[in-house]
């Protein structure tokens, strides 16, 4: 059967309903008999497929991605739907059906208008994983997944059999958000008029900014799943959702909070971090062992494994940015060694950079230059810290030893691995003054609101990499060289150098990072240390250089706004994005969350 007649064909059935609809007005006689409900999925099933195989032949890129949007919106589907046919099969006790049931269904001659027949002793199937399983020739864990899906989400059953609500009520209202809203409804009132115009044309691919895509709602049910008691609604005993965070609310009412958040990345990342502090509130993970550990060798590839506290982790952050920071020159020396250990690769780095420095002379907006004074540090290296300071004669260092020398003395209940991991740190936090060679020394940045300052026994901190560090660990920090903690008021601080420069200064940037967190752009996650710092008003047309005008963009997004894909607005003095039509038709100015250090 042909494109052209399985569109006959459905055309044909909906008329046929919606004359039924208007002779029986009083009856629901819009709905499909199952006869017909199935002819339709099959004439649908064959539909789909044949759109398919002529999809593949397309050659306008503009067909190719309104088919992607409507390929997305079938897997969407499909989802949904297999979640639903799950709980169908269980709730109706599919399982239990006369042999004779199964092999009329399996040839297509089943009568619907007769009563099912039920299996009059012990049932061939045991329930309706093991049925679904054999029918659908698929796992039995993944159908038994499947029905415990419809549990959280879509149906349950109670002792009687009947279908009863799922377990997590407000996630299932997502999980049910299978059709964009109407404009009475959850849609913005003022689209644009070009999205109006593409509602109402022949056709418009499906919006998938208002689906919500029901993989993740799954995802975030399994997981607040496992810090609920056991499901007893078929024994009698209903269950509803009852793990709550430390601010007494529900985690089902911040998850579905999360889940109307624009940006997929933003709400996996604030999903994650949900059930991560959940964990570790209810000490439900193991707490690691500190240290540094010896790994596999792997083809002559030596392995080691590094586990730190909060305050130590922010310092290999911080390395570790600057050392991807190629355009500092602690960024370039890190990678000296490896492009002089790897010649092959050196070349095709050396053309990558190239073209990456072409790049750059094109945007000739605000970009640092290639000697970037940002990272430093006067602190000298311990003695014991400096190496190849052991006499060659033992002699020489058992009497050194002996007249009380300067070898540093570790805590007895010190383990192995945590000597070395003190030794690494010592080396990591300072740099040999004799020592001309730039080297990379972390910066440690702690964000404080002027809230917190109230109490300053409880005063906790989120470092510029996104590591919470507690009352505690933020008073030791504090009491070290080379932190900075910039304090903020409800309105901000103004810091203005007016145009005596162009490039915005080190505290001037740290300043725009600690308040924005990185990227502006809505589900940006560059890493902070690789940023640009872009004039709200270009400072070739009269911008200053302040604070206030300080916008963190990445190297990509900063290109962007300069060729007006992007826009740059202010609320409240805050710079925010406008995305282009296409992916925001409401033209609502938006901050990126991913950074956030709220919650």
């Amino acid at each position: 059967m042909d494109l052209l007649q399985l569109s006959h064909r459905l055309t044909e059935l909906a008329t046929d309903v919606a004359q039924r609809a208007g002779q029986r007005p009083d009856l629901n006689a819009s709905e499909l008999t199952a006869p017909e409900l199935l002819h339709a999925q099959s004439l649908c099933l064959q539909l789909l497929n044949q759109l398919s195989a002529q999809a593949e032949h397309l050659n306008d890129p503009r067909a190719a991605l309104a088919y992607a949007h409507f390929a997305q919106a079938f897997s969407y589907q499909a989802t949904r739907s297999n979640i639903i046919a799950a709980s169908l099969v269980e709730t109706t006790a599919a399982h239990g059906l006369d042999l004779d049931e199964f092999d009329d269904l399996h040839a297509g001659r089943t009568d619907f208008s007769a009563e099912p027949r039920f299996a009059a002793g012990r049932t061939v199937y045991q329930d309706a994983a093991s049925v679904l399983s054999n029918l659908l020739d698929m796992n039995y864990f993944e159908a038994a997944r499947r029905v415990k899906d419809a549990h959280l989400l879509h149906a349950r059953r109670d002792q009687n059999s009947a279908p009863c609500a799922p377990r997590f009520g407000l996630l299932a209202e997502h999980f049910a958000t299978g059709a964009q809203p109407s404009p009475e409804d959850d849609a913005p009132t003022d689209v644009s008029a070009s999205s109006s115009d593409s509602a109402s044309a022949p056709w418009s691919p499906p919006d998938l900014h208002y689906l919500r895509d029901p993989r993740e709602v799954l995802k975030a049910a399994r997981a607040l799943d496992r810090f609920e008691p056991e499901d007893t609604t078929f024994d009698g005993l209903p269950t509803t959702a009852t793990a709550t965070g430390p601010d007494g609310v529900l985690l089902e009412e911040h998850a579905s909070e999360m889940l109307l958040e624009p940006s997929v990345r933003s709400r996996q990342k604030h999903l994650n971090t949900l059930i991560k502090e959940y964990k570790d509130l209810h000490q439900e993970t193991q707490t690691p062992a500190l240290g540094l550990f010896r790994g596999k060798v792997i083809n002559g590839v030596h392995e080691f494994i590094v586990r730190v506290t909060s305050l130590d982790a922010e310092l290999w952050n911080s390395l570790i940015a600057q050392a991807d920071n190629k355009r500092t020159q602690a960024g370039a020396a890190a990678r000296q060694t490896e492009q002089n250990s790897q010649p092959e690769a050196s070349d095709q780095a050396g053309q990558s950079e190239q073209t990456s420095a072409a790049t750059a002379e094109q945007d000739t907006a605000e970009v640092e230059p290639q000697v970037d004074e940002l990272w430093h540090s006067d602190q000298p290296i311990p003695e014991w810290a400096r190496g190849a300071q052991t006499p060659a004669d033992p002699a020489a260092a058992s009497d050194e030893a002996a007249s009380g020398g300067p070898a540093p003395t570790m805590p007895s209940n010190c383990t192995v691995a945590q000597r070395r991991m003190n030794a690494l740190n010592a080396v990591l936090r300072n740099i040999d003054p004799e020592n001309s060679t730039k080297r990379i020394t972390p910066e440690i940045v702690v964000h404080a609101s002027y809230q917190d300052l109230a109490d300053l026994g409880s005063l906790s901190g989120v470092t510029a990499h996104g590591v919470k560090l507690s009352a505690g660990e933020l008073r030791i920090m504090l009491c070290e060289a080379k932190v900075l903690s910039p304090i903020y008021n409800a309105d901000g601080v103004i810091m203005d150098i007016g145009r005596d420069a162009r490039l915005f200064p080190r505290w001037m940037k740290l300043a725009a990072r600690d308040r924005d967190g990185g990227c502006l752009v809505p589900g940006c996650t560059e890493e902070p240390a690789l940023l640009d710092y872009h004039h709200f008003k270009p400072w070739s047309k009269g911008g200053h250089t302040r604070l206030q005008d300080c916008c963190p963009l990445c190297r990509s997004h900063h290109v962007m706004v300069h060729n007006g894909y992007l826009r740059l607005v202010k609320v409240k003095g805050l710079p925010y994005v406008i995305l282009p039509k296409h992916l925001d038709p409401d033209q609502q100015p938006r901050r990126n969350t991913y950074f956030s250090r709220a919650g």
